[in-house]
C-alpha cells in the first residue's frame, strides 16, 4: 500500500511538472505575439515546429544507424576528453554513493511539508527559466534561444524514457524500503530519480544557451537539485539516485545539442521539411526563412 501510494504521488508530481512547463510556454508564446519584432509569431512557431520535426527524425536515424559508425569508436577512445568526462562522471557518482547514508541521516528528518516545498520551488523555477528563455527567443526573434529551450525539453523527455529502462535494469530499493543503499536488483525503482532527471535536462538547455557561465549555471542547477533534496527528505531516494539522475538529464541534453549541431552542418541529411543554408541549430544565430520546394537526401 505504501509503495503504491508513493508511486501515485510521484506520477501526480511528474504530471504537474509537465503541465506547469506547458502552461508557462503557452503563456509566454501568447505574450510574445504582442512583442515579436522582426518576424511574426506564426513564422517563429512554424520554424520551431520544423526544427523539432527535422531533428527528431535526425536523432532517430542517428540511433538506428549507430552500428554503421563503429569505425569511429577507436578515435573516440583515443580522445583524452572522453576519459576526462567519463572519469569525472564516475567520480561524481562514486562520491555521492559514499555519501548516501550521511545525506539520508541529515535529510530524512525533514517534514513532508518542507520536502514538498523544495520540490515545488524546483519545479516552478526550472520550468520558469526554460519558459522565459523560450519567451525571450520569441520577443527578440532569437532562434538560438528558442532552440536551446526546445532541445532542453527534448532532452528532458528522452532522459525520462531512458530512466524507465534504467529503473527496471537496476531495481534498487528506496530508502523507505531498505536501510541498505546497496539493495540493487531487488525489484525496486529508486535508481535513478524520475523526478530529478527531466529538471536537469531542462536546466542544461538554459545553462548551455549562456555558455555555462557560472552565474547562470550555478543557480539553475542548484534549483534543479532542490527537487532531489526534497525527494530525499521524503525518504524516496538516495543521494546517488539524485546525482545519477542529474548526470542522465544533463548528458542526454548535451548529446542532443551536439547531434543537432551536426545535423545542421550536413546539408545532405534527411529532413522532413526543407531548409535553406541560413538556418542553424543551437550554437549560432539562425535567420527566418521560407522554404521553397522539397527534397529527400540520405547520408550516413
Amino acid at each position: 500500500m505504501e509503495a503504491t501510494g508513493l508511486e501515485s504521488s510521484i506520477s501526480r508530481r511528474a504530471s504537474a511538472g509537465l503541465v506547469l512547463v506547458l502552461q508557462m510556454l503557452l503563456l509566454l508564446a501568447c505574450a510574445g505575439a504582442a512583442f515579436a519584432q522582426t518576424a511574426s509569431l506564426r513564422t517563429q512557431l512554424t520554424s520551431d515546429f520544423k526544427y523539432v520535426a527535422n531533428n527528431t527524425a535526425g536523432d532517430v536515424i542517428d540511433v538506428v544507424t549507430a552500428p554503421l559508425h563503429l569505425k569511429q569508436v577507436p578515435e573516440l577512445l583515443s580522445s583524452p576528453k572522453f576519459y576526462l568526462v567519463l572519469g569525472g562522471a564516475a567520480a561524481l557518482w562514486g562520491g555521492s554513493f559514499a555519501l548516501d547514508q550521511t545525506m539520508r541521516s541529515h535529510l530524512r528528518s525533514m517534514s513532508s511539508g518542507d520536502a514538498d516545498a523544495l520540490q515545488d520551488i524546483s519545479y516552478g523555477s526550472v520550468a520558469a527559466a526554460t519558459g522565459l528563455l523560450y519567451g525571450y527567443g520569441l520577443y527578440k526573434d532569437d532562434d538560438r534561444a528558442r532552440q536551446y529551450a526546445i532541445t532542453g525539453g527534448m532532452g528532458a523527455g528522452v532522459a525520462t524514457l531512458l530512466n524507465i529502462g534504467i529503473k527496471a535494469a537496476f531495481g534498487r530499493l528506496r530508502p523507505s524500503q531498505s536501510s541498505s543503499h546497496t539493495a540493487f536488483f531487488s525489484g525496486g525503482q529508486s535508481f535513478v530519480s524520475g523526478d530529478v532527471t527531466p529538471l536537469f535536462g531542462l536546466a542544461c538547455g538554459v545553462s548551455e544557451y549562456y555558455h555555462n557561465t557560472w552565474y547562470v549555471a550555478f543557480p539553475v542547477y542548484s534549483l534543479a537539485l532542490l527537487d532531489g533534496f526534497g525527494r530525499m527528505g521524503n525518504d524516496a531516494h538516495w543521494f546517488s539516485d539524485v546525482i545519477g539522475a542529474a548526470l542522465l538529464g544533463v548528458g542526454t541534453t548535451e548529446l542532443l545539442i551536439w547531434l543537432h549541431k551536426q545535423h545542421e552542418l550536413n546539408p545532405d541529411r534527411f529532413r522532413i521539411f526543407p531548409v535553406n543554408s541560413s538556418q542553424s541549430g543551437p550554437g549560432s544565430r539562425a535567420q527566418s526563412y521560407t522554404p521553397i520546394g522539397g527534397g529527400i537526401a540520405f547520408s550516413w
